[in-house]
C-alpha cells in the first residue's frame, strides 16, 4: 500500500490558500476548475451541502404573473429587484419576450420560454453562461386561470381585505404574505412580553391566573386607568380596570421592572414619580393593544388595528414614545466627540486623506447608525480573515486589554474603504456572496477578499497596534479636542425623524434581550424591504397594476421610509442594564437561584452581602454575585420567563440536565469540564464528563460560593475562576432549557394567530360560520370545512377537499377533543403555561429526549389537571396513558391540535415529532 504524501503544516496552508484563490476565480469568472492542481492533502473534506437553489444563486429573484403576462426580476443592489423581462403568451406554446432592463443593470439573460419551463442564464457569478431551467408558473394543467390559487382558498378574501378588490395575478398576494409574516413575528414577541410582565408579579400557578395585561387597553387614558369611576365605561369594564390597576401597582412594588432597565426615579417629587408611572402604563397598555390586534381579528376596527391605532389613540401615548426615543438619542448624542476622543484622535492622525470633520461624521455613522451593517457583507468577518491568515502579531496577549479598541479602529478603516473610497468593490463583493451556493464558497470569497485588503491595510493596522499602549491612550484621553459638537448636527437623529410605528417597535425592545431584538428587527426590516420592492414594481410603467391599500394598511405606502427607520432602531436598541433601583430584588433572585431559600428576609440578604456596610475590600461577595449572576443576560432571561426557586428545583433533575448538556457541542463540554471540575480527568469519556457536570449542577449551592474572594490571588483566584465557570454553566443549561421551550411554544402561538385570522376570513365566504364564535369552540373552523367536503363538496379549502384520507384523520382528531379541552390548550399556549408549570411535572417524565416531548408531556398534564368545578370525563380521557407511560400521548397531541387541522401541512408539522423543526432548538456554541 502506497504511503500517503503527508504535507507539512506550512505546505498545507499554502495549498489551502491556493485552493481558495482558484475557487474564488472560478466563482468570479467562471474559470475552468483548477482544483486538481492542488497537492493532495491527507484528509479531504466532504463536499459542502448546497444552501440555496441554483435559480437564486444565478440571480433570478422572482417570476410575477399578472393575467397572461409574466414579469421576471433579478437581484439588484441590496434587496432591490431589477425588472428584467416581460413575457406575453401569444399561443399555446408561443411567447413574446421583451427586455425591460438596460444593459448596465441586467443580471440575467432569458434563453427561452415554453409552456412548462423558463430557461435563463446568469451574466455574473458561478453559473455564468450556464443555462438553467425553472418552472413556468402559468402552467396549470386543467385550470382556466394562469394564476395559481392558494390551497386554503383565501386569496381573494385576503386581496379584498388589503386592497379592496380581487386580482388575477400573484403579485398582490405575495405582498400580503409579507405583511402577514410581520403579524406572525409580532404575535410571538408580544405574547412573550405579556407573559414575562405577568410572570414578574410572581403570582398564578395555572393557566387561569389573573392576566392583568389582558385588561390593559390603549383606548383608555392614564387618568381613566387610575380613576375608572369617573369614566362612562360599563361597570364590568370598570371592575376589570380596577383589578389591573391593583396588579399594576403590585408590579411597581416588586421592583422587577428594573430587569427591563426601567429606572424608578429616586425623588420625593410626586409629579416626577407620577410621570414615570404614567410612562410605564403607556408602555404596558401599548403592548396589551398590540397583543389584542395580533391575537384577535381586528380588521374591521380601525382604531384598534395594528398599523393604525397608534396614530388614533390619545396623544399622551405618542408623547411617551417621543420621550423614550429622544431619551435614547440624547444619551448617544450628548458629548459624542468628547466621549470618543481617543479613537477620533488616533484616526485623525492616521487618515491623512480625510478632513477631521469628515472623520468625526463617519465615525458617528459607524458607532451610532452602524451603517457597516447595511453593506451586505460582514466587516468583522473580513478583519478576522485578515488577522487569522496574516496578522498573527495582533493576537498576542499584550493586546488583550486594548483588543476591543484596536479591532474597532481596524473595522472602521475597512468600513471607510467600502462606504466612501471604493463603493464599487463592496458591490462586487456583495454580488459574489449572493451567487455563492454554500457556506464554504462564502468562506473562500471572504478569504480571497481579505488577501487583497491585507496589502492595502497592513501598514495602517500596524500603526493602530503601535498606538495601543496605556501611556498613549492615557495622554490622548487627557488632551482637549478643538472640535464643536455642532459639526454633527446634520447627522444626529431625534424622535421627530421616525414614524410612530417605528417608535412603537423601539418601545417593544425594552422588554427583549439582545438576540430577540436582533431577530425581531432583522425580520421586520426584511419584510418591509420586500413590501417596498413589490410596491415599486406594481407602480412601474411596465407592470402598472393597481396597488391602493385599504385604510388599515396605508402605513405600508411608507415601507421605504420604515425600512430605513427600522435600521436605525436596530442600531440604537440594545438590551438594557438592570436598573440600580432594583438591586435588592435582584440580589434576592440571584441568591435564590443559587440555592438559598426564597423566604430569606431583606435584612438577611443585606447582612450576607454587607450591602449596608462601607469599607475597602469587604464587598467581594456582593461584587462576585453582581458580576457573575445579576449582570448575566441568561440570569435576566430566566427571571423574566421563569421563577428563581423553581429553576433551582428543576436543575436537580439529572435526566433533564443531561439532555440539555447533550445538545452542547463536545468541544464546549471539554472546556466546561476543564474549567468547572477541580481535578479533571481529561482522558475520561464525554459521557462521564457530562455526567460529572450534571452532578455539579444538581448539587449547586450558595455555600459553594459564599467564601469566594473577588480580589483573589494564587489558589484563591483558581477557586474563584472555577466558581465563575460553574455558575456560567448552570445558568447556560437552564437558559437553554427554558429558551427552547419558549421557542417551541412560539410555533403554537403562530398557529393560534393564524387560526384567529383565518376564521375571520372564512366567515366572509362560508355562511355556516357567520353566527359562530371561535372562542366558544376552537374546533369549529376545521369541523365546518370538513363537513362542507363531506356533505356538498363545497369547501373552499383544497387541503381537505383534495385529500380525503387525511381529512378523515382530522375528523377523528376533532372528535377525540372537546371544546373545553381545546380552549384550555389555547389559553395554555397564550400564557406559556408549560414554562411556568415545568417544575411540577418534568420530574415524572421517564425519558427526556426532545424539547417537543418535554413540551407536550407538561402541556398534557396541565390540560388533564383535575378541577373541582369542572366535569372531567371528556377532558381526562388520556390521563391514564400519561400517568402509566410517563410520556406524552401522540393521539392527544393530534386531538389538541385539531383546531389547526384545516391547514394540513401546519397540523402535521405541529403534531408529529419527526416533522417538528428541530433546527430551531438552541445549542451553546
Amino acid at each position: 500500500m502506497a504511503k500517503k504524501n503527508k504535507m507539512k503544516p506550512r505546505e498545507l496552508r499554502e495549498a489551502q490558500k491556493k485552493a481558495r484563490q482558484l475557487k474564488a476565480a472560478e466563482i468570479n469568472n467562471n474559470a475552468a476548475p483548477a482544483i486538481a492542481a492542488m497537492p493532495a492533502a491527507e484528509v479531504i473534506a466532504p463536499a459542502a451541502e448546497k444552501k440555496k437553489s441554483s435559480v437564486k444563486a444565478a440571480g433570478m429573484k422572482s417570476i410575477l404573473v399578472s393575467e397572461n403576462k409574466m414579469y421576471i426580476t433579478s437581484f439588484g443592489k441590496g434587496n432591490s429587484a431589477v425588472l428584467e423581462y416581460e413575457v406575453d403568451k401569444v399561443d399555446n406554446n408561443v411567447y413574446n419576450q421583451t427586455q425591460l432592463s438596460s444593459k448596465g443593470s441586467s443580471n440575467i439573460k432569458l434563453c427561452g420560454v415554453n409552456e412548462v419551463n423558463i430557461t435563463f442564464s446568469s451574466k455574473h457569478g458561478f453559473e455564468s453562461g450556464v443555462e438553467i431551467n425553472t418552472s413556468n408558473p402559468t402552467h396549470r394543467s386543467g385550470e382556466s386561470s394562469p394564476v395559481r390559487g392558494d390551497m386554503l382558498g383565501l386569496k381573494s378574501e385576503l386581496e379584498k381585505r388589503f386592497f379592496g378588490k380581487t386580482f388575477d395575478d400573484n403579485i398582490h398576494i405575495q405582498l400580503i404574505y409579507n405583511i402577514l409574516d410581520i403579524e406572525k413575528i409580532l404575535a410571538v414577541y408580544v405574547t412573550n412580553i405579556v407573559y414575562a410582565l405577568n410572570n414578574m408579579l410572581g403570582e398564578g400557578d395555572d393557566e387561569s391566573h389573573d392576566d392583568f395585561m389582558g385588561y390593559l387597553s390603549a383606548q383608555n387614558t392614564y387618568y381613566i386607568f387610575t380613576h375608572p369611576d369617573k369614566s362612562n365605561l360599563s361597570d364590568k369594564v370598570k371592575g376589570n380596570i380596577k383589578k389591573s390597576l391593583s396588579k399594576f401597582n403590585d408590579l411597581l412594588k416588586t421592583k422587577r421592572l428594573g430587569y427591563f432597565g426601567l429606572e424608578e426615579p429616586k425623588t420625593k417629587d410626586k409629579r416626577v414619580s407620577e410621570a414615570y408611572k404614567k410612562r410605564v402604563y403607556h408602555m404596558l397598555a401599548i403592548v396589551g393593544q398590540i397583543r389584542q390586534s395580533v391575537f384577535h381579528d381586528k380588521s374591521n376596527e380601525l382604531d384598534e388595528y395594528l398599523y393604525s391605532f397608534i396614530d388614533i389613540i390619545d396623544s399622551e401615548y405618542r408623547d411617551t414614545l417621543d420621550y423614550l426615543v429622544d431619551e435614547r438619542f440624547d444619551s448617544i448624542n450628548k458629548g459624542f466627540v468628547q466621549g470618543n476622543k481617543v479613537n477620533i484622535s488616533l484616526l485623525i492622525d492616521m487618515m491623512k486623506g480625510y478632513e477631521a470633520d469628515d472623520i468625526i461624521r463617519l465615525y458617528y455613522d459607524f458607532i451610532v447608525l452602524k451603517s457597516q451593517k447595511n453593506l451586505g457583507f460582514s466587516i468583522k468577518k473580513l478583519r478576522e480573515k485578515m488577522l487569522d491568515e496574516y496578522g498573527f502579531r495582533f493576537k498576542d496577549k499584550q493586546y488583550d486589554s486594548v483588543r476591543s479598541k484596536m479591532y474597532k479602529l481596524m473595522d472602521f478603516l475597512l468600513f471607510c474603504n467600502y462606504y466612501r473610497n471604493d463603493v464599487a468593490a463592496g458591490e462586487v463583493l456583495v454580488r459574489k456572496l449572493r451567487f455563492s451556493m454554500t457556506d464554504d464558497e462564502k468562506e473562500w470569497i471572504y478569504a480571497d477578499e481579505a488577501e487583497k485588503l491585507w496589502g492595502k491595510f497592513r501598514n495602517d493596522f500596524e500603526n493602530i497596534a503601535d498606538h495601543m499602549n496605556g501611556d498613549v491612550i492615557k495622554e490622548l484621553g487627557k488632551a482637549d479636542m478643538d472640535f464643536d459638537e455642532k459639526i454633527l448636527d446634520s447627522e444626529k437623529k431625534n424622535a421627530s425623524d421616525l414614524l410612530y410605528f417605528s417608535k412603537m417597535i423601539y418601545m417593544l425592545t425594552y422588554f427583549l434581550d439582545g438576540k430577540e431584538i436582533n431577530d425581531l428587527l432583522t425580520t421586520l426590516i426584511s419584510k418591509f424591504d420586500n413590501i417596498k420592492e413589490f410596491l415599486k414594481i406594481m407602480k412601474s410603467s411596465a407592470v402598472d397594476v393597481e396597488c391602493e391599500l385599504t385604510a388599515g394598511y396605508k402605513l405600508f405606502n411608507d415601507s421605504q421610509r420604515i425600512t430605513n427607520e427600522l435600521f436605525i432602531v436596530k442600531n440604537i436598541a440594545s438590551m438594557r442594564k438592570p436598573a440600580a433601583s432594583a438591586k435588592l430584588t435582584m440580589f434576592r433572585d440571584a441568591l435564590t437561584i443559587l440555592g438559598i431559600d426564597d423566604k430569606i428576609t431583606d435584612d438577611r440578604i443585606s447582612e450576607i452581602l454587607k450591602l449596608k456596610e462601607k469599607g475597602k475590600g469587604i464587598h467581594g461577595l456582593r461584587n462576585f454575585i453582581t458580576n457573575n449572576v445579576i449582570e448575566s443576560s441568561r440570569f435576566v432571561y430566566l427571571i423574566k420567563y421563569a421563577n428563581a426557586q423553581k429553576i433551582r428545583e428543576v436543575a436537580e433533575n439529572e435526566k433533564v440536565v443531561m439532555f440539555v448538556l447533550g445538545g452542547i457541542p463536545d468541544t464546549q463540554i471539554e472546556r466546561y469540564y476543564k474549567s468547572c471540575v477541580e481535578f479533571p480527568d481529561m482522558n475520561s469519556s464525554l459521557e462521564v464528563k457530562r455526567s460529572e457536570l450534571a452532578r455539579m449542577i444538581k448539587n449547586i449551592s450558595f455555600d459553594d460560593f459564599k467564601n469566594v474572594k473577588q480580589q483573589a490571588k494564587g489558589r484563591e483566584n483558581v477557586a474563584k475562576e472555577r466558581a465563575k465557570a460553574v455558575i456560567g454553566l448552570y445558568l447556560t443549561v437552564m437558559y437553554l432549557l427554558v429558551k427552547n421551550l419558549v421557542n417551541v411554544n412560539a410555533r403554537y402561538v403562530i398557529a393560534i394567530h393564524c387560526l384567529e385570522r383565518d376564521f375571520g376570513l372564512y366567515k366572509e365566504i362560508i355562511p355556516e360560520l357567520a353566527s359562530k364564535k371561535l372562542k366558544n369552540d376552537y374546533r369549529v373552523l376545521s369541523q365546518t370545512l370538513c363537513e362542507l367536503c363531506d356533505n356538498r363538496d363545497e369547501s373552499p379549502n383544497l387541503f381537505l377537499k383534495k385529500n380525503k384520507r387525511l381529512r378523515k384523520c382530522v375528523e377523528v382528531d376533532i372528535n377525540n377533543a372537546d371544546s373545553s379541552m381545546t380552549r384550555k390548550y389555547r389559553n395554555c399556549i397564550a400564557h406559556l403555561t408549560v414554562v411556568r408549570e415545568l417544575k411540577e411535572y418534568i420530574g415524572d417524565i421517564r425519558t427526556v429526549d426532545s424539547y417537543f416531548s418535554i413540551y407536550h408531556y407538561v402541556m398534557q398534564r396541565c390540560i388533564t389537571k383535575r378541577e373541582d368545578d369542572t366535569k372531567q370525563e371528556d377532558k381526562i380521557k388520556y390521563e391514564d396513558d400519561l400517568l402509566k407511560n410517563h410520556g406524552y400521548t401522540k393521539d392527544f397531541v393530534k386531538a389538541l391540535n385539531s383546531p389547526f387541522g384545516y391547514n394540513i401541512p401546519r397540523f402535521k408539522n405541529l403534531s408529529i415529532e419527526q416533522l417538528f423543526d428541530r433546527n430551531e432548538y438552541l445549542t451553546e456554541k
